[in-house]
């Protein structure tokens, strides 16, 4: 039997990781993937390519695969894809502590599986390589707190600033880090020394690279203060800005963005799958007492900055805790239980997301159709958009677009196109309604453009409008 789930995991698995080359997807359809895809031809922060934090080993993996890769966004889904098959080795290394090695393959089978990773992994986002190099980190450092091995303590620094250097974001793991430091702070001082010259210069390896693009320190810091500041404002989505009750925000953490989109893709019969078997798991919860405590740490502190200090409304800033949820679970229900129940689940995702990451490489998305839309259009005409105009510059549109954010600006603008035909976006609108202009009556409505909100939860659908004269 245990030779069977052996099998069957590896399939699985081995599956999933090589199914993500053949559907990485071809469109840069947000600003961030804009961002990102420009950085390839020509890396400039300043530029936005791509914006502060500047991600310097997510675009430096990129550029390398773009080597053999013509299409830049694909190569970024390359890159994200290699990386996402390296995540299977600290996967099983961290499960094997724990569990037996046929319990090891099933916990790879049910992460590597997962249907919101491998959608992130296609796409032309740090969060995919961001992901993997998450778990060579938390392996390195669970296992330098259980053996005190000092090779270990030395590859949890390194693997921490290469993830800072994909994704500044995921900064909150660094908890981990700074607890080790404490305790060989305590325990052998030369240690100390050594770990915390480590860890500093490492850093400065894509700090250095930062400034040298920027061209000084002044700059960097001037640009990262900014960035800070705006991250917690309304586009950053802190808990401090949007308004929003804490508890309504919790309850679409949990809901939406963990169990509804992070596991189940918004799929009824995959959320129902999960619930009924997390409903055994509690069931049986006083008999389960082995997992991994320091996983379960980082996890919860994660959880707490992405509540209060990340956007909520893109699942994606979610993930990790999805992640790590499910690598728990897995492990303390095989310390009790057969796999069979986790390899159903496993080979149901599976199944579930091959049709979504297929979708997501042939579907068109919003922005595109927009563009597209607008390109067939009688000229002279201006189109006034909130963030959809960098997807525009990307595609090289030959009208006239622009981006807006503030209304006292835009209606200055709008003088100079008083003979033109004026479009606007329902984005655009929204974010003059947060301002307290309601401008909806001197519009009327043209087209409206759908994709499917798991892959773009914010553009996934746009509202054209025109200006009534």
């Amino acid at each position: 039997m245990k030779q069977v789930l052996r099998i069957w995991a590896v399939i699985l698995f081995t599956s999933a990781i090589c199914i993500r080359f053949f559907y990485v997807s071809p469109f840069a359809a947000t600003w961030d993937e804009v961002d990102f895809t420009l950085a390839l031809k020509q890396y400039d922060i300043l530029a936005m390519q791509p914006h502060f934090p500047g991600y310097p080993f997510f675009i430096l993996g990129g550029m390398i695969t773009h080597v053999f890769i013509e299409n830049p966004v694909q190569s970024l889904g390359v890159f994200n894809a290699i990386m996402a098959l390296g995540a299977a080795f600290p996967m099983y290394w961290l499960a094997r502590h724990y569990v037996s090695k046929t319990g090891a393959l099933i916990v790879v089978a049910v992460l590597q599986t997962s249907g919101y990773f491998s959608l992130l992994v296609t796409q032309p986002m740090s969060e995919g390589a961001a992901l993997a190099i998450v778990w060579w980190y938390i392996w390195s450092i669970e296992r330098a707190f259980r053996t005190k091995n000092f090779q270990a303590q030395f590859w949890s620094v390194i693997f921490f600033a290469l993830l800072m250097g994909i994704r500044l974001s995921y900064a909150p793991f660094g908890i981990a880090l700074v607890l080790l430091l404490w305790q060989q702070w305590h325990e052998e001082k030369w240690r100390f020394i050594i770990l915390f010259c480590t860890t500093v210069l490492s850093q400065l390896v894509w700090v250095c690279a930062l400034i040298w693009n920027i061209g000084g320190i002044t700059g960097l810091w001037k640009i990262s203060f900014g960035f800070v500041e705006g991250h917690f404002t309304e586009w950053g989505g802190a808990v401090t800005e949007t308004g929003e009750p804490l508890i309504s925000r919790l309850f679409r953490l949990f809901s939406e963005n963990i169990v509804f989109a992070g596991i189940g893709i918004h799929s009824y019969y995959l959320t129902g799958f999960f619930l009924f078997f997390l409903f055994l798991f509690v069931l049986q919860w006083k008999n389960i007492r082995y997992y991994p405590k320091a996983l379960i740490a980082i996890g919860s502190f994660y959880f707490l900055w992405n509540l209060l200090g990340q956007n909520i409304d893109k699942p994606r800033h979610s993930y990790p805790i999805v992640a790590m949820f499910l690598c728990v679970l897995a492990i303390s229900w095989l310390k009790k239980h057969r796999g069979i129940v986790l390899l159903l689940f496993a080979t149901s995702q599976f199944i579930v997301s091959i049709p979504l990451m297929k979708e997501q490489q042939v579907e068109v998305p919003a922005t595109y159709q927009l563009a597209s839309y607008l390109e067939g259009k009688e000229q002279p005409f201006i189109v006034y958009t909130w963030e959809e105009t960098r997807v525009m510059e990307y595609l090289q549109m030959p009208y006239e677009h622009k981006r807006f954010y503030t209304y006292d600006y835009f209606l200055q603008d709008k003088k100079y196109h008083k003979n033109d035909t004026i479009y606007v976006t329902n984005h655009l609108i929204e974010g003059f309604q947060k301002q307290g202009i309601d401008i909806k009556g001197q519009m009327e409505q043209v087209a409206v453009f759908r994709s499917n909100p798991l892959f773009d939860p914010i553009y996934h659908k746009i509202v054209l409008y025109k200006w009534k004269k």
